[in-house]
């Protein structure tokens, strides 16, 4: 089980420099008879071409280019067998006679196609709302050539599977507020509540993570909530790499001072902490 198990609530995961703000539904690969996610949408280059995007491509949040396609590799050439609708019930599909040449399967030679395509692969590791950020355990990258099937590439994701906040969600979450020297900290009403918000910001080795702070309460909970942080931070929170490049990722987190988590946490608090 992944350690962010229990993140979301607690943690707010950041995975910046994405221009989607909502997941986006795949085009489709179909390839030795097995239909695969393509997180690439090589339709686009040829739409960009016109002198209008057709008018009966329906936008949706989950699908901001208005239309699936249904892709096919077969002996190295990519061809384009469908284009459907989004956002209607029962789909409409697209007469592709309007727009190209069929050849005699009544497929379309995909001849605009060239650069990289994205084809993932096995389980979701990483779920987020931003276009097709999310990270599976592999990416098969294809590289085409007017068409033409001409490299191809497989990249391991498993070990961003194990990047985050050590121990997870809840564990992270605890050790923080067991990290504050709450000798330090004033007395509070029972109902009184006071929040910080800092940023964890782990480096491309995992071994070393930035702590700043994104949201202020004043002092001393600043300063307390820093020095907490810092505290929880120096350890190993593993790295995430995609297609070989380093993933930045960063998480902020609440530090919460309350009377019930003076005493919930008080007893417990790490060595050298007081």
């Amino acid at each position: 089980m992944s350690r962010l198990t229990g993140v979301f609530g607690l943690l707010i995961w950041l995975l910046p420099h994405f221009g989607w703000a909502t997941a986006q539904a795949p085009d489709l690969l179909v390839y030795h008879g097995d239909t695969l996610r393509l997180h690439s949408n090589p339709l686009e280059s040829w739409l960009e071409k016109l002198p209008a995007r057709p008018t009966e491509l329906n936008f949706s949040t989950a699908c901001w280019r208005g239309y699936e396609a249904t892709w096919l590799l077969e002996d190295d050439q990519l061809f384009l067998l469908n284009v459907t609708v989004c956002g209607e019930k029962p789909r409409s599909v697209i007469d592709l006679r309007r727009w190209f040449t069929l050849d005699r399967q009544g497929r379309v030679p995909a001849v605009w196609v060239s650069g990289n395509l994205d084809v993932v692969l096995g389980e979701l590791l990483r779920y987020e709302q931003m276009g097709y950020a999310s990270i599976y355990q592999k990416d098969w990258l294809l590289t085409f050539e007017v068409g033409r099937l001409v490299k191809q590439q497989t990249f391991d994701n498993t070990a961003c599977q194990e990047a985050g906040p050590p121990g997870g969600g809840a564990e992270f979450f605890n050790r923080l507020h067991q990290s504050i020297k709450w000798a330090s900290v004033p007395k509070q009403k029972a109902s009184a509540q006071k929040r910080v918000f800092v940023q964890f910001t782990p480096d491309s080795t995992g071994r070393s993570c930035s702590v700043v702070l994104v949201k202020s309460c004043g002092l001393p909970y600043d300063s307390l909530a820093l020095a907490a942080a810092r505290i929880v931070a120096a350890t190993d929170w593993g790295a995430c790499y995609r297609f070989g490049r380093w993933q930045s990722f960063a998480w902020i987190a609440p530090v919460v001072f309350t009377e019930k988590n003076r005493r919930r946490n008080w007893a417990i608090r790490p060595a050298g902490v007081r």
